[in-house]
């Protein structure tokens, strides 16, 4: 016997309150509780709904959803990652190497175009750093929506990674003094450094625009 839409929603809404925020961890937890109260329903339909579901939960883990949303983020982690690193690495591949080489060329055309390279590489830094903030600005943005979702929220561990990544740039760059930018090897450095940063960040924004599209698809009444 298939439960009812309201009842669907005493699921939803129970879960929610017990810690369950992320729409798509939240997802799976009640289709699990909706296979099980169908087949008691079936047995018994006169049972105590809200009171099956309780006793659901106390049957489900020792420490309840914890565990299971510890192992969900963990694999949800280490998918987002593998996903970023492959699209990372195939711009080191034919045929996206072609992006990677022009932009290296466009970047290495104004450093030689411009006679002040100290000027040059703070703007590359400025450049980083305007793309944490806007990172965290997109963050702060839906974290103030109803309806997240944790393939979503891996965004905020890219966000400190890629944060790390550009304070460790800024510092070494800054840690430079005049003469070494006279020094041709090290300026190469630090530009295929910015360029592997760049490629680093569109990726990891390539990846949160492919889960959204998934998103999209799979709860197509919800809005992100």
């Amino acid at each position: 016997m298939e439960i009812t839409k309201d009842q669907h929603l005493q699921i939803d809404t129970y879960i929610f309150s017990n810690g369950i925020k992320y729409h798509d961890v939240r997802a799976e937890i009640v289709d699990h509780f909706a296979n099980i109260l169908e087949q008691k329903i079936g047995k018994n339909p006169d049972l105590d709904f809200k009171q099956e579901i309780i006793n659901i939960h106390r049957n489900f883990s020792d420490k309840g959803f914890s565990k299971l949303l510890k192992e969900k983020t963990k694999s949800v982690q280490k998918k987002f990652y593998k996903q970023s690193l492959k699209h990372l690495f195939a711009f080191f591949k034919p045929p996206k190497i072609i992006i990677t080489g022009v932009l290296f060329y466009g970047v290495f055309w104004l450093m030689n175009f411009i006679d002040d390279k100290d000027t040059f590489f703070t703007v590359l830094s400025f450049i980083l750093i305007f793309l944490g903030f806007r990172l965290l600005f997109n963050i702060n943005m839906r974290n103030t929506k109803k309806d997240t979702f944790l393939v979503l929220d891996m965004t905020m561990y890219f966000f400190n990674m890629f944060y790390v990544c550009v304070m460790i740039f800024n510092f070494v760059a800054r840690s430079r003094d005049s003469e070494s930018f006279l020094n041709t090897s090290y300026n190469y450095i630090e530009l295929a450094v910015f360029i592997m940063l760049i490629l680093f960040y569109w990726s990891g924004e390539y990846m949160f625009y492919q889960n959204k599209k998934e998103i999209q698809k799979q709860y197509p009444n919800v809005i992100l």
